[in-house]
This record gives structure tokens, C-alpha cells and sequence, in this order.
């Protein structure tokens, strides 16, 4: 029988499962809001799925569980977010909050986290400046798992890239992707689920495409087989802004399949509609452009699927399949924890 528990049920059982590994209650209360969007949204692979893997960090000590984290301003427009290694959520809310701040003062707002972890899915910072009125953009390089095009060693990782824009009159624009072709928690998914992946998405060692999950050793740049070079270009602009900025480690310096890199940089943006127009004027806009792609296509423009999903899960729930319902009850009993759901 397929389950499925709500925000309700699942938002108590992260805090209390990630405090019992050693998070302090901010650490705990991002993480999980940062995983529940991504749940929300249908992006499973950065979703509660990750409860497990983020309690067994702050227990193998990979990530600090009462992290220090500092805000320092280089110039009057920028923000420099010391994570001091603790889970990567709660430095990326705040990177957030001060560029959207200077965005208020200055029009545009920038930060860099440096000395973060792992931070989930990008499109719940981005979103959060769109919640505000802003314009968000975030993204970061990650640990080396994607081979660049026509290669068999992997030099980029996911690395993701993510725009968010404010729409009062409907939903905002979202734009939350990885620089692969999929992200690799996708894969670690299907291995729970027994899915066959795509084809052209993923590589065995020899960079050979294989849809086993499996047989995955790395994946593929977004464009696939015949026009990877662009998904490869994209994580290079991660890897400027990510980490070459940030003065943290370059994808292929750090361990891509651990999933566990510490001194991780981050990069975020906001920038104030209201420079230009009103924000009721700017969101027209947005509808208009979300309008006129669907009448078009008879598709959502970028985020319209996630929306979709929102509205149907924050209705039945969250689905929890068999493998990850296991996975969940586990981390509880590990933590001293009863589901609930």
C-alpha cells in the first residue's frame, strides 16, 4: 500500500532526528525546511531522503552540529557567510536574508558562504528572496561526478543552478537545476527504488552510458550524448562562482561520491525589482511570460510542474515508498525517535 505522511507528521520527526545526531535547533529547523520544500516541490532526490545521510554527517562529524556561523561585509554591497563547517542550510537561509537586505539598501545583494557542507536543493534559498520580493539566484560547485562531455573522469559535480521571481499575482517563477544531465541523488533514489534510469544520463567507469543505477559511476553533463558541452559549460560557471570565488576547494578537488566534502563555497544573489518598476508591474510580467509559454507549448514554463506538485502533495501528503519509508523508520530508531507517520 503506497504511504505518504504530511509536513505536519515529517517536520517534528527531522528536528528530533537531527537534534538526536547533534544538530542544534537552528541547524535542525533549516534542514528540514530546506528538505520538506524540495518534497514539496517533487525534487525527491533532495528531499526528506536526506535525513538519514545529513544525522549520519553530524554524527561521523562531517558536519559541525552547533556551527559558529559569522557575517562579515567586504564592501557595502557584499556579504561573506562563514558556515564554520556545520550543515550547509542554515549558512545558505542566512547568505539569503543578508543579500536580500542589501538588495532593500542597494538595489543588489550578493553573498558567499564559504567553509559550508552540502546544502540540499537551491531552489529553497531562491525562492525565499522571491517569497520577499526578489529576485534570488544561488548556486555552488560540488564534489566531481560528472564527466565533462566526451570524458570518462569526472572533473564537475551536480552543481546546480537556481533563479527564483517574485510574482504577487501568482506562482513565482522557479528555476532549480543541476548542471548533470540528473542529479546524483537521483541515482542513489533509484537504487532504493529499483528504477532504470534515463538513457544518456549516467556512466559505468569506462564512460559507457548504462541505465542500471547500479553500474552508475558518474553522470553525464545536461545536453547528454550529443550536446553535453553546454551542461558542461553551465558547471564551469559553478565552478567561477562556487568555488574559485569563494576561495574554497574546485569540484575535482573534492571526494563527489562521499557526499560528505566540508570548506564547500556557496554563491547567492538578490536583486530588487522595484529598481525598475512596481513589483505588481514586475510580477505581470512574469505571469504574462508563464502565460505565454503554456498557451505555446502546452507546457509549464520553468517551476510550473513543481507548483503543480505542491498543491497535490500539500493535499495527500508526501509520498513515502517502501525503501525510503524503511530508510526514515531506521534513522528514528537509530535517534530514539518513533515515525509517527
Amino acid at each position: 500500500m503506497a504511504r505518504s505522511a504530511t509536513v505536519e507528521a515529517l517536520a517534528p520527526f527531522s528536528r528530533a532526528v537531527l537534534t538526536a545526531a547533534g544538530a542544534d535547533e537552528p541547524s535542525a529547523e533549516a534542514a528540514t525546511w530546506a528538505m520538506l520544500h524540495a518534497s514539496l516541490h517533487g525534487v525527491d532526490s533532495h528531499g526528506i531522503r536526506l535525513l538519514p545521510w545529513y544525522a549520519d554527517c553530524l554524527r561521523n562529524g562531517i558536519a559541525r552540529g552547533a556551527p559558529n556561523v559569522t557575517v562579515t561585509h567586504p564592501r557595502r554591497a557584499v556579504a561573506l557567510v562563514d558556515a564554520d563547517n556545520g550543515l550547509g542550510h542554515i549558512a545558505m537561509y542566512r547568505a539569503m536574508d543578508e543579500a536580500c537586505a542589501i538588495a532593500r539598501d542597494c538595489g543588489i545583494g550578493m553573498a558567499s558562504v564559504i567553509n559550508s557542507t552540502h546544502f540540499g536543493a537551491a531552489g529553497a534559498y531562491t525562492l525565499a528572496a522571491a517569497d520577499s520580493g526578489f529576485i534570488g539566484f544561488a548556486t555552488c560547485n560540488s564534489g566531481a561526478f560528472v564527466v565533462p562531455h566526451g570524458g570518462s573522469k569526472p572533473i564537475h559535480g551536480t552543481s546546480p543552478i537556481s533563479l527564483s521571481a517574485p510574482n504577487p499575482g501568482g506562482d513565482p517563477f522557479l528555476l532549480d537545476m543541476a548542471t548533470s544531465s540528473v542529479p546524483w541523488n537521483k541515482v542513489l533514489r533509484y537504487r532504493t527504488e529499483d528504477i532504470e534510469l534515463p538513457k544518456g544520463v549516467a556512466v559505468d567507469s569506462s564512460g559507457a552510458f548504462v541505465t542500471n543505477p547500479n553500474r552508475a559511476m558518474a553522470l553525464a553533463p545536461v545536453g547528454g550524448p550529443d550536446f553535453g558541452y553546454k551542461g558542461a559549460a553551465l558547471a564551469g560557471l559553478t565552478e567561477v562562482l562556487g568555488g574559485i570565488l569563494t576561495g574554497m576547494r574546485l569540484s575535482s578537488d573534492q571526494d563527489g561520491l562521499a557526499l560528505g566534502d566540508t570548506k564547500v563555497g556557496h554563491f547567492v544573489m538578490a536583486i530588487d525589482p522595484t529598481l525598475y518598476m512596481t513589483l505588481e508591474a514586475f510580477g505581470l510580467g512574469v505571469q504574462t511570460y508563464i502565460n505565454r509559454f503554456k498557451a505555446q507549448s502546452g507546457t509549464y514554463a520553468a517551476g510550473g510542474p513543481e507548483w503543480e506538485r505542491r498543491r497535490i502533495r500539500e493535499s495527500e501528503g508526501i509520498p513515502l515508498p517502501d525503501g525510503l519509508h524503511a530508510e526514515l523508520t531506521e534513522a528514528g530508531t537509530r535517534a530514539g525517535v518513533p515515525p509517527g507517520f
